[in-house]
């Protein structure tokens, strides 16, 4: 038996206060001589005993009702916990551990795992001997410490643990545990332990070696994990949502790719998969046929949207035990025309001889029929007519084999990419390395210097792109080999490329793809507001197989979503806890913005403002620790001005959990004990006894009343 307040067993002292009454009210004596006396003496002799005998009853009931009430007040516990009730020695020091990652959501059918957890952390503190201190840190990818230092105010933690809730992160417990030792590792004089209460999945444990060596470290420090759960379970669940196309235009067709993932032991039929736009009904539905243990099935889904804007896309399929991957979200922006203008060295050739010409098709891959209703629009211009354009308007400009830019248009093109434009150029037979590695805007534009002409053609010969390992966004979907080959890709005459060293690292140069032997096929850098993309060899195929390649088209698709001037708006695809700042327009600054959470059930809750960041108007929010779709509005108004999804890691689907045989392995000669236990066992079943005792002196209080009140009766 252990107390939970045991400062108030002073109370017992209190004990003699009746017995001191009882002594002080002793029945006094008078002697008084009379003859008659020898009458009373007799009366008196028979009835002394019994008086007695009744003071006596009514003084030991007195003193065990204040026993009982002070016993009460003191909080006695009676608890089998065994080895694991930490009171049974004495103060203890601890850091508490709670893993509050995404698979901790994953339910028993009445408590979620975290529930559990904090249910049996609860109890923990509540188990702390009197003068024990404690810390709660909460564990995710980082380690939030609510409770950074050991405190004797057990109050304190109970009510940061009592707050806690999970989030839609990962968890990493030896990063966690390590900087609990670091903690403990300057407390003195009592037990120090490092309690951790968690589901034991298996990929929250990478790094267990680092743990070990921790530990050796500090042998006065003992590590003990309590469990939510004895082993893992199956689980189905949507971990991955990607539009088919990086962009997205109003009264296109919007391809989405949901990938289901089995995780379980035993294929899984029939699985429905669905998708809905912001909080819409079902749009579009699927059913996968069959996913074996241990793989992943992809189905495309549709949309369409209208009109230009910030849209949420959530597929979902059925229901289990794990909620939280039983749906994801996507955050696109549709937009709804896109201006891009071709410049064109030979414009004055014939439409199918021109530089330009497979670029203008593969920018519009329609029929002529569609066109007119497309969101992309091309124009192609000579390069003397570039001088006197509006670039305004214009989202990207493409210089293809043009030989030379007169100052006029140069500096044209110049303004226009440092105040946001995009500039991709294409070589050809009428450019010559030296005019533009000497024309003093295009060398300070351009992402690279173009080298001596290489013909591996009249030997014929071609360099091929490198068929894998690509960094850039815009290729890096051609890593996959269902996406297709790049590698394919050859020219037979193209310019060496340098990339531009830069003194600002925001201008960097990278290459987008490279030939086999290393060398920069296609390199890009940002330049001012704007981009400037630089290819090695031709826009037709004169000098390269690329226009007529089957990934010509998406390649072009995904460099201009890359380039596009405030297409990309900013990140607005998240992980969980990371900030999202996306742009808006300008006239929204300083305007009160309303943010619709997941699971807001349609009520937009108050924000903040649009903030003005660098000149350009911006929306910045950071509680994005719940997975889902958040949409932002302003003040006033019911159409979204900006979006974000927040999407858990697909490895927090995977809910099988470490082997106990491999966190045993912490407890080899040298390391403090690491006792491994599961919630329910380590918990035990603790029982306070105040109740009890109240009810106990209650019942003497009254038992008191009645005999006090039938002794005063004379007899």
């Amino acid at each position: 038996m252990t107390f939970l307040a045991p400062t108030l067993l002073v109370g017992l002292d209190v004990i003699a206060a009746p017995i001191a009454i009882h002594l002080l009210n002793r029945r006094k004596v008078t002697v008084v001589r009379w003859g008659a006396t020898r009458f009373l003496r007799e009366s008196l002799n028979k009835n002394q005993r019994r008086l007695r005998v009744e003071d006596l009853i009514l003084l030991l009931l007195r003193c065990l009702l204040i026993a009982l009430l002070a016993l009460a007040f003191a909080r006695p516990v009676l608890n089998p916990g065994g080895a694991a009730s930490t009171g049974a020695y004495g103060p203890a020091i601890q850091v508490l551990l709670l893993d509050q990652s995404a698979s901790m959501e994953q339910s028993n059918g009445l408590q979620t795992r975290f529930e559990q957890a904090k249910a049996a952390a609860g109890k923990e503190l509540e188990r702390l001997a009197q003068g024990s201190q404690a810390a709660l840190f909460l564990v995710s990818n980082r380690v939030n410490q609510i409770i950074a230092r050991p405190t004797p105010q057990l109050t304190l933690v109970r009510h940061a643990l009592d707050l806690a809730e999970p989030t839609g992160r990962t968890a990493d417990l030896p990063s966690a545990i390590k900087t609990a030792l670091e903690t403990l590792r300057t407390s003195v004089g009592a037990k120090k332990e490092v309690v951790v209460f968690t589901d034991n999945q298996l990929n929250a444990w990478s790094g267990l070696e680092d743990v070990r060596t921790a530990l050796l470290a500090a042998p006065d420090i003992q590590l003990r994990v309590v469990s939510a759960v004895e082993h893992g379970e199956d689980n189905v669940a949507i971990t991955s949502l990607k539009p088919a196309s990086s962009m997205i235009a109003a009264g296109q067709p919007v391809g989405c790719v949901v990938e289901v993932s089995n995780f379980g032991t035993t294929l899984v039929a029939a699985t429905r998969v669905t998708l809905t736009a912001d909080d819409g009904p079902p749009i579009d539905a699927a059913v996968i046929d069959q996913i074996e243990a241990g793989k992943s099935r992809a189905v495309q889904l549709n949309a369409r949207f209208d009109k230009p804007g910030y849209y949420t896309l959530t597929a979902a399929i059925g229901s289990d035990r794990f909620p939280a991957d039983n749906k994801r979200s996507l955050a696109i922006r549709v937009i709804d025309h896109l201006f891009t203008t071709i410049v064109d060295g030979d414009a004055d050739a014939a439409p199918q001889d021109r530089a330009g010409f497979f670029l203008a098709n593969a920018l519009i891959p329609i029929s002529p029929s569609r066109r007119e209703s497309y969101y992309l629009k091309t124009e192609t211009i000579t390069p003397a007519a570039l001088a006197a354009a509006d670039l305004s308007r214009k989202n990207i400009i493409f210089l293809c084999d043009v030989a030379r830019l007169d100052p006029a248009a140069a500096q044209n093109v110049q303004r226009y990419v440092r105040e946001g434009g995009a500039l991709v150029t294409f070589p050809g037979p009428q450019v010559k390395a030296a005019t533009y590695n000497n024309d003093v805007i295009l060398s300070e534009m351009l992402p690279a210097r173009l080298g001596d002409l290489r013909d591996p053609g009249a030997e014929g010969k071609f360099a091929s792109w490198q068929p894998n390992e690509y960094k850039s966004p815009v290729t890096a979907i051609w890593n996959e080999n269902k996406n297709g080959n790049l590698g394919s890709v050859r020219a037979t005459k193209f310019f060496p490329l340098t990339l531009t060293p830069s003194k600002n690292e925001n201008e960097s140069a990278h290459a987008i793809v490279n030939y086999a032997d290393g060398s920069p096929a296609i390199a890009e850098k940002s330049y001012g507001k704007g981009r400037v993309v630089l290819f090695s060899s031709t826009a037709n195929t004169k000098w390269s197989n690329l226009p007529i390649h089957p990934d010509f088209v998406p390649l072009l698709q995904r460099l201009v979503a890359f380039v596009a001037p405030d297409e990309q708006p900013g990140q607005i695809n998240l992980q969980p806890g990371a900030a999202l700042q996306v742009k808006v327009a300008a006239d929204l600054v300083g305007r009160e913005i309303n943010v619709l959470v997941p699971g807001g059930k349609g009520k937009p809750r108050p924000t903040g403002k649009v903030e003005l960041i660098n000149q350009e108007a911006v929306v910045r929010y950071r509680d994005t620790d719940e997975p889902g779709a958040y949409r932002f509005f302003a003040a006033g108004s019911d159409r979204a001005i900006a979006a974000c999804a927040v999407q858990i890691d697909p490895a927090e689907s995977d809910l099988r959990t470490i082997p106990p045989e491999q966190l045993a392995g912490l407890t080899s000669k040298g390391v403090a004990d690491a006792h491994v236990s599961h919630s329910e066992t380590a918990t035990g079943v603790r029982r306070e006894l105040w109740g009890l005792l109240i009810l106990l002196a209650a019942l003497v209080a009254l038992v008191e009343m009645v005999l006090a009140h039938k002794f005063s009766f004379a007899k």
